[in-house]
C-alpha cells in the first residue's frame, strides 16, 4: 500500500516540474532499501508493484557464512548483509514435524534443545510426541552414545525418525577427559562416522563448532569439568573440530560470532542465556527448514575452507604445550574413562604425580610446625605452611587439596581448630543448622567430637515443611523455639536435597519457598544473629544405589539448576553464603549415598565454618568473609533460564512413584491426594494378599506375626 500511495503521488507531480521527479525518485529508492532492510513484514494481498517472495529470496541470507559480520540484539542475530528469519513457537512446530531432530552430544546442542522445548511449551505445543530428541555423548570418552540425560534409549529415533542430527563435542575433552589431541581427533571422527552410518537413509548430520569459552566467567564458575581450559587449548580444540569435519565430508553449523558477541549473557562462560541460545535455535532452524518453516529457502551449511591434511595438523597440535597438557585447575583425576591409547598410563602417571606433589609439601609443611604426617589418622595440628597469610574469603579457599581430614587452600593458611578451640568458639557463638542433612552434618561432627553442648539441628529437610516449629526427630522432637530466638549467635541455613527429589513441585514453588524461608528465619534470630545460606554442595551421582532415592534420584542437570536457585535466592535476599562445594566435589568417593559425607570431609567443612564463626585467633579476629555469589538479582532472566531446562521441570526418573506426602502447593493438595490414594490402595493390596479384610476401619484378626515378642514399652 505505501508502494502504491507513493506511486500515486509521484504520477501526479511528474509532469509538474524535474524537481518533483526527483524527488519521487529519490523517496522510491529510500523506501526499497528500507523494505530490504526490514526483518518483519507480510506480504500485500492483491497486485503490487513488487513480487514479495522475490524479495524475501533477495534478502534471506544464503549460507552459514552470510551470517557474520553481525550483531546481536534483542535475542535476535542481526546480519549486515542479508537477513536471517527468526522462528516463532508455530513455526518452531511445523518445522520439526516435517524434520524431526536430534542433538547428540554436550550442552552445545542441549541448550538448543531446551531452548526449543521451552518455546514449544510455553505455546501449548509442547510434549513427548513432539520430534525432538537429545542424545547425551558429552565427550569422546563417554562409552554409551545412545541414551538421553535420564537413560532413556533413543536408538529407534535415531535410526528410524530423526531427518536431520547435529553433533557437539569437545568441552569435556578439554577438561576432565583430557587424553590428548591425537585421541581426541582419532574419537570424535569415529563417532562422526559411527553416527552417519546410524542414522537412517537420506538423513543430515551436521557437526557444531565450538562455541565462544568466556575465560572471564570460567574463573567466576566452579564448573571445573568445563572451564578449567587454557585460551590457546580451546583455539587448538576448535581446528581440530574443523579438521574432522572437512575429513569427513560434514558440514558445520557455525554460531562462534553469535556466542562471542553474547559473551557476558553467562553464568559460567559456557552456558548462555535465552539471548544467546535464541539466535543459535534460529540459525538451526533455518538450515533445516527455511525462512518460512516449510522449507524455503533453507540456509547452507558452513564448510571450512581448510584442505584435509591429518598428520601435517597432527603433527602442529602435537608441539603446542598448552593444548597437551593437563589444564592447571582442573581435579585430580583426570579421566575418569582412561584413554585407551597408553591402558590408563597417562592416568596413572599424573595421579602419581601429584600424590608426589602433595606428600611432598604435607612433609615440608609439616617441618615448619614440627609435626609427622599421618595418612591414616586425623591430625593434631594444622599442616599448612605458616609462611602463607591467612585467607580472608571463603573464595580464598580455593583451588586447594582435601588432605589428612584438613583442607589445605593453594594460596592462603586457614586456621586448624582443635577440639578446645571448638568448644570455646561454641560457648561465645551458640549455633543453629537450620534445614536439610547439609546443615546437620555439622552438628553430628561436633556430637561425635564431644563438643556439641551448643550447637543444635533444627530440621527442616524441604521447603515443603509448612511447620515452623524448631524441632528435631533426631532430638524426639525436642522444641528449640527458645534456643533459636533468644541464644543463637551463628545459623546456618540449608535446602535443596529433598525439593530436588520426592519433595519435588517445580522451579517457581521451590524458589519462592526458599526466598520466604530465608526471610522467616532470619526474622526469627535475635538482631545480633549472623545467618549464612549453605551453597548446595556436591551430589555424587555414582552413588545412588544404596536405596537413598529421596535425595539422589536426579539428573545432573537439575542438581545444577537448583545450586543456581538457592545462590540467586541469597543474592535477592542480601543473604551471604558458606560454599563448600570444590570441597566436597574432591572427597566425593568419602560418601555412601552421594549426598552424606565422613569426617574427612565434613571435618574440613567445620573449620571453614568456626574460622568464620571465631576468626583466625578462635575470638573473632581476621574472620573467614562469607562467599558472596557472582550474580545480580535478576529473578525474572534467571526463571526464564531455570523453565527452559526440561529436567529440572519435571519429576525425575529413579524416585519413587509417591510424589510429595506434603503435596505442592500450586496444584491444589493434587499431589498429596494421589499419593494418600496410592498409599491406602498398597494397603489394601498388602491385606488381601495376607487374607485380612477390614470393615468400616475395623481390623478383623491380628496383622502381626504372632512369633514376634510383645512390645513392653
Amino acid at each position: 500500500l505505501k508502494l502504491q500511495f507513493l506511486y500515486f503521488i509521484g504520477c501526479r507531480h511528474m509532469a509538474l516540474n524535474r524537481v518533483s521527479l526527483t524527488l519521487y525518485a529519490f523517496m522510491l529508492s529510500s523506501f526499497f532499501v528500507m523494505l530490504k532492510n526490514t526483518r518483519r513484514y507480510s506480504a500485500p494481498d492483491g497486485a503490487s508493484l513488487l513480487d514479495y517472495n522475490s524479495i524475501v529470496a533477495a534478502a534471506a541470507c544464503k549460507t552459514n557464512s552470510d551470517l557474520f559480520p553481525g550483531t546481536l540484539e534483542e535475542k535476535s542475530w542481526e546480519p549486515a548483509g542479508c537477513t536471517l528469519a527468526e522462528y516463532t513457537a508455530d513455526m518452531t512446530a511445523e518445522c520439526l514435524e516435517a524434520v524431526p531432530y536430534l542433538a547428540i552430544g554436550d550442552t552445545i546442542g542441549e541448550q538448543v534443545v531446551a531452548h526449543m522445548a521451552g518455546d514449544l511449551r510455553r505455546a501449548g505445543l509442547g510434549g513427548d510426541d513432539v520430534p525432538m530428541r537429545l542424545v547425551w555423548t558429552p565427550s569422546t570418552r563417554v562409552p554409551h552414545f545412545e541414551s538421553d540425560r535420564s537413560g532413556r534409549n533413543q536408538r529407534e529415533f535415531m535410526t528410524k525418525v530423526a531427518e536431520f542430527a547435529t553433533l557437539s563435542l569437545g568441552e569435556w575433552d578439554l577438561g576432565v577427559h583430557w587424553c590428548g589431541t591425537d585421541e581426541f581427533y582419532d574419537g570424535l571422527k569415529a563417532l562422526v562416522l559411527k553416527y552417519k552410518a546410524l542414522l537412517k537413509p537420506g538423513a543430515r548430520l551436521a557437526m557444531y563448532n565450538m562455541d565462544y569459552i568466556n575465560p572471564d566467567k570460567c574463573r567466576e564458575s566452579s564448573v571445573w569439568c568445563r572451564t578449567c581450559n587454557t585460551i590457546g587449548k580451546v583455539a587448538v580444540y576448535r581446528e581440530i573440530v574443523q579438521m574432522v569435519a572437512v575429513c569427513t565430508g560434514t558440514g558445520m553449523i557455525d554460531t562462534y560470532p553469535i556466542t562471542r558477541a553474547g559473551r557476558n549473557h553467562s553464568t559460567d562462560g559456557l552456558h548462555y542465556t535465552s539471548e544467546v541460545v535464541k539466535p543459535k535455535a534460529d540459525v538451526l532452524l533455518n538450515v533445516m527448514c527455511g525462512t518460512d518453516g516449510a522449507g524455503s529457502n533453507k540456509l547452507g551449511l558452513w564448510y571450512p575452507n581448510i584442505e584435509c591434511n591429518e598428520a601435517e595438523a597432527k603433527a602442529r597440535w602435537r608441539r603446542d604445550p598448552v593444548a597437551n597438557a593437563h589444564s592447571k585447575g582442573c581435579p585430580d583425576n583426570t579421566n575418569e574413562f582412561g584413554c585407551p591409547n597408553d591402558n590408563g598410563a597417562a592416568a596413572r602417571r599424573y595421579l602419581d604425580h601429584k600424590a608426589a606433589e602433595a606428600r611432598q609439601k604435607a612433609e615440608e609443611a609439616a617441618k615448619n610446625v614440627g609435626v609427622q604426617t599421618n595418612e591414616t589418622s586425623a591430625p593434631q595440628e594444622e599442616v599448612a605452611g605458616t609462611d602463607l597469610p591467612l585467607c580472608k574469603t571463603n573464595e580464598d579457599l580455593f583451588p586447594g587439596k582435601l588432605h589428612d581430614f584438613q583442607w589445605v587452600p593453594e594460596k592462603c593458611r586457614l586456621k586448624f581448630y582443635t577440639k578446645q578451640e571448638i568448644a570455646q568458639c561454641l560457648e561465645r557463638k551458640p549455633f543453629a543448622a537450620i534445614g536439610d542433612s547439609l546443615g546437620e552434618q555439622f552438628v553430628l561432627y561436633l556430637r561425635r567430637a564431644g563438643v556439641s553442648m551448643s550447637a543444635k539441628f533444627v530440621q527442616s529437610a524441604s521447603v515443603q515443611w509448612d511447620s515452623l516449629t524448631l524441632s528435631s526427630k533426631k532430638t524426639g522432637y525436642q522444641d528449640f523455639t527458645d534456643y533459636v530466638t533468644k541464644e543463637v549467635e551463628y545459623a546456618v541455613l540449608s535446602f535443596g536435597i529433598w525439593d530436588i527429589g520426592v519433595h519435588w513441585c517445580g522451579v517457581e514453588d521451590f524458589y519462592h519457598k526458599l526466598k520466604a524461608k530465608i526471610l522467616k528465619y532470619r526474622s526469627m534470630l535475635k538482631p545480633s544473629a549472623e545467618m549464612v545460606l549453605h551453597n548446595l554442595h556436591y551430589i555424587n551421582t555414582d552413588k545412588p544405589k544404596n536405596g537413598t532415592w529421596a535425595k539422589t534420584c536426579n539428573p545432573v542437570e537439575k542438581i545444577v539448576v537448583y545450586r543456581e536457585m538457592v545462590q540467586m535466592a541469597a543474592a535477592c535476599t542480601g543473604t551471604k553464603m558458606i560454599n563448600t562445594f570444590p570441597l566436597t566435589l574432591q572427597g566425593r568417593e568419602h560418601t555412601g549415598d552421594g549426598v552424606h559425607y565422613g569426617d574427612r570431609v565434613v571435618g574440613p567443612k567445620v573449620y571453614i565454618l568456626m574460622n568464620m564463626m571465631c576468626g583466625a585467633d578462635g575470638e573473632g579476629g581476621d574472620r573467614l568473609e562469607p562467599w558472596v555469589p557472582p550474580m545480580e538479582c535478576n529473578e525474572e532472566a534467571a526463571m526464564e533460564r531455570w523453565l527452559a531446562v526440561p529436567e529440572a521441570n519435571r519429576f525425575s526418573r529413579g524416585c519413587p512413584d509417591f510424589l510429595n506426602e506434603f503435596g505442592c502447593s500450586n496444584d491444589g493438595g493434587d499431589a498429596l491426594r494421589r499419593y494418600t490414594d496410592r498409599r491406602e490402595a498398597g494397603k489394601k493390596k498388602e491385606e488381601r494378599a495376607k487374607g485380612v479384610t477390614r470393615e468400616n476401619g475395623a481390623q478383623q484378626e491380628e496383622v502381626t506375626s504372632a512369633e514376634l515378642p510383645l512390645c513392653k514399652k
